[in-house]
Formats: C-alpha cells, sequence, structure tokens
C-alpha cells in the first residue's frame, strides 16, 4: 500500500499581527480543512483521521487542537484527531505519522494541518514558566558545562561562524530568498480567507479584503541593519525569519500500487498549469484503493497526484543546529535505494539564513540546490504550517517523476519526506 498526496491547501504567510492575527487557530484550520477536503472532493464523513503537527499545543492550540477542529469544521463527530509537537520538525512529524498510520492499515484518508498562528500562540509559549510548573527540568543543568543550552538561532549563528561562513555570505542568501520568493509569489495552493479584527486592543487588525498572498519582507540594504542578538553576531533582521501566521493543510489517501507508465495518472493539475510531457522511462504508478471513489477526477482539482516515496527522522546533539539531519536523509533516501543527486528539489525550512547553510554543509549539496522558489527567510517562519507550506507550493507545480525533498531540521532534532509527482 502506497501514500497519496491528493490536494492541498493553505492561507497566505502573513506577519504577526496581521491580517490573519484575529483569527483562531482551530476556526481557520477548519476553513483550510474544509477547502481542502472540496478541492479533493471529498465528503467529511470519508475522512479517517486528523493529525496537527503543532511545536506549542497550549492555549487557543491546546486541549487536543485537532480534535477540536473537526468539532468546529462540523464534521462528523465519528472522525478522530491528535496533536504531534516534535519541536522544529512538528510539521514532517504529523505528515510521517499520517503516513505511518495509512502503511500500517489503520486509516486510508488521513489530513494534516500545520498550524503556525504565531500572533495568537507565540513560538516557545509552551516553555513558559506558568503557576503550574517550569517545562524540561533538569534539562538546562545536565548541559551547564558545556555553555548552557542556547535558542535554534543563537547556536546556528555560533555554528556559522564556527564554520567560517560569515555575514556576508548570510545577507547574500537572505537577498537570493526573497528574489526566489518574489519570482515563485503565486501558488495555486493558497486559499483566500477574509481579514479579520484582532482579539487584543490595541492589535490593529482590522477587517479587510481577503487576504490572498504571501507577503515578501524588503529590508533595503541587508548591510546598514545591526546584528540581532550582539554586536558581533552574524544575524540580523534579515536574516533571520520572524515568526508569522500561516495554516496549511494537506490530504493523505491510501493508494495501490501497480506497474504502468508513469503518464498514466489520477489526478488533475492546478488551473492554467501546462500539461508535462509523458516521460520515456516506466516506474510506478498509483490507483485509488477504494472503488467508490469515482473517476480519476475525484483525486483533486487543484494538485498533483504525488506519492510518497521515502521517510525519515533523527536527533543529535542539542548543540548541533541541524538535529543529525544527514541521518534523516539518509534514511529517507534508503526506502528508494537512491541518492542526493536523483532528487530534483530540496525545499528546507529556514529558520535563518545560517541554519540552511549549515543544512547545506551537512548533506554535501549546494545551497543553489535549496529553496529554488525561496523561503521563511524572505516571509516568515510560521513554524508547522511551513514546513506543510514547503510541501504545498513545491508539489502544486505539475512534472512526472519530478522528486522533492522537504526537510526541517533544528536543535531538538530533523525529518526529511520525499515525495514523487505523477502528473
Amino acid at each position: 500500500m502506497a501514500v497519496a498526496m491528493t490536494a492541498l491547501a493553505r492561507t497566505a504567510v502573513r506577519p504577526v499581527d496581521g491580517e490573519l492575527a484575529g483569527w483562531n487557530p482551530v476556526e481557520l484550520a477548519g476553513v483550510v480543512g474544509r477547502e481542502t477536503l472540496e478541492r479533493a472532493r471529498l465528503e467529511a464523513d470519508e475522512l479517517d483521521e486528523v493529525v496537527v503537527g503543532c511545536a506549542d499545543p497550549v492555549g487557543a492550540c491546546g486541549a487536543d487542537a485537532a480534535r477540536a477542529i473537526v468539532l468546529a469544521a462540523g464534521w462528523p463527530v465519528g472522525v478522530g484527531g491528535h496533536v504531534v509537537d516534535r519541536g522544529e520538525t512538528s510539521g514532517l512529524a504529523a505528515v510521517q505519522a499520517a503516513v505511518a498510520s495509512i502503511r500500517s492499515g489503520q486509516a486510508s484518508t488521513v489530513l494534516v494541518v500545520g498550524l503556525g498562528l504565531c500572533s495568537v500562540v507565540p513560538p516557545g509559549a509552551a516553555a513558559l514558566n506558568r503557576t503550574y510548573g517550569a517545562p524540561w527540568g533538569g534539562v538546562a543543568e545536565r548541559f551547564t558545562a558545556a555553555g548552557g543550552l542556547l535558542p535554534g538561532p543563537r547556536l546556528a549563528e555560533r555554528s556559522a561562524r564556527a564554520a567560517g561562513i560569515d555575514r556576508a555570505a548570510l545577507d547574500a542568501a537572505a537577498e537570493e530568498s526573497r528574489r526566489r520568493r518574489a519570482d515563485a509569489l503565486a501558488s495555486p495552493a493558497i486559499v483566500a480567507v477574509a481579514a479579520r479584527p484582532g482579539d487584543a486592543v490595541g492589535r490593529g487588525v482590522y477587517p479587510g479584503d481577503p487576504v490572498a498572498a504571501d507577503v515578501l519582507r524588503d529590508w533595503g540594504d541587508t548591510a546598514e541593519l545591526p546584528p540581532a542578538f550582539d554586536d558581533e553576531g552574524l544575524l540580523t533582521a534579515a536574516t533571520f525569519a520572524p515568526p508569522a501566521d500561516c495554516v496549511a493543510a494537506i490530504l493523505l489517501q491510501a493508494v495501490e500500487d501497480r506497474d504502468g507508465p508513469q503518464s498514466e495518472s489520477f489526478g488533475v493539475p492546478p488551473a492554467g498549469a501546462a500539461t508535462a510531457p509523458a516521460a520515456a522511462s516506466t516506474a510506478e504508478t498509483v490507483t485509488p484503493s477504494r472503488s467508490d471513489r469515482g473517476s480519476g477526477e475525484a483525486w483533486g482539482r487543484n494538485a498533483t497526484l504525488t506519492t510518497v516515496v521515502g521517510t525519515g527522522r533523527a536527533a543529535g546533539d542539542p548543540f548541533d543546529p541541524t538535529g543529525n539531519v544527514a541521518m534523516a536523509v539518509d534514511r529517507t533516501l534508503a526506502e528508494t535505494g537512491t541518492g542526493l543527486d536523483t532528487v530534483d528539489d530540496i525545499a528546507i525550512v529556514e529558520h535563518d539564513a545560517a541554519t540552511v547553510g549549515l543544512v547545506a554543509r551537512a548533506l554535501g549539496v549546494a545551497v543553489g540546490r535549496i529553496n529554488r522558489s525561496g523561503g521563511a527567510v524572505a516571509t516568515g517562519n510560521a513554524g508547522a504550517a511551513e514546513e506543510l507550506r514547503l510541501i504545498a507550493d513545491g508539489l502544486a507545480r505539475p512534472g512526472v517523476g519530478r522528486r522533492l525533498l522537504t526537510v526541517s531540521a533544528g536543535p531538538t532534532g530533523s525529518a526529511a519526506v520525499l515525495w514523487r509527482t505523477h502528473i
């Protein structure tokens, strides 16, 4: 049994306290989830499970937000849900949990949601010292002698300096990310949602036109910006991806493996997209595992039919800003018996420009191969939603047999998923 991504949708990526700030994460996820099912032409009662990736499952994102999404969306009460919190890799970990559920036969249709409404639940909210106790008791003490634990960006900055990466290289990488993002700003995955007034007094968010495009940060001459953390630092406001708002979803379904020509598929490309030529070689194709799914058109009118061909995750020394990413990628590629040279595109969550350079070195690939459509340094990082945004935007473009490797890495660990398009 194989796993296919048959539909996808997301909101635009907007700044914190911007147009999406007034949304409750559960309500906004319901809007995006309903759109995803509509694009797949599926009814909610065909869902087996909703899996949510969220690095800070507290407050508005707490109390099993996945189950809350099901109920708030008006879906059948028999649909279950659970939340995956795996630090920086929560989005891809949620995808991997859904893939494992389908491969094991426990489910055949799973909606995966990435929550990243940082205006409502800011990064690190789960680690705040509330009256009910501080988190991670005894963890910081273990590493005191080694200088203490550092937040991801500070750790990446220190590691970049040790690797001989200077500020000029980071500034150039950030500028290239913005250029690429500007060139690829339009995405068929985006669902235009209404701007809503904020919950907090003085937030300055008012109702307006539907939010239909990602914001693109413009810092002018980045060389004039001061270091973000200390006078000798490498990262600046232009090379650090600030928190952002976004909710993204993908629909994963069980499919049956079947040998046949690669050009045979059961999906419909995005509106206006050119039809990809048939490949000369042959490879596996997939067919619906449920006979009552109807015609191929039912597999989604706005997404390529894409299969998951490999998954992997790893963890390493907490002072490693890439989370032992090479092992995660090796485990992912081991499922196919191929190497990185067979991958067409590599998409990595840009927590900051330093992390991207360090991941490139760890994988032994040129930085130019990474994030060819730009990354979070250009728009802001919406956490688990950014991980699913990389999937949604990377797979929304047609191309038979194209392979996309999506990667997330940070001090808490790393995760990777390898996808193969079939139309």
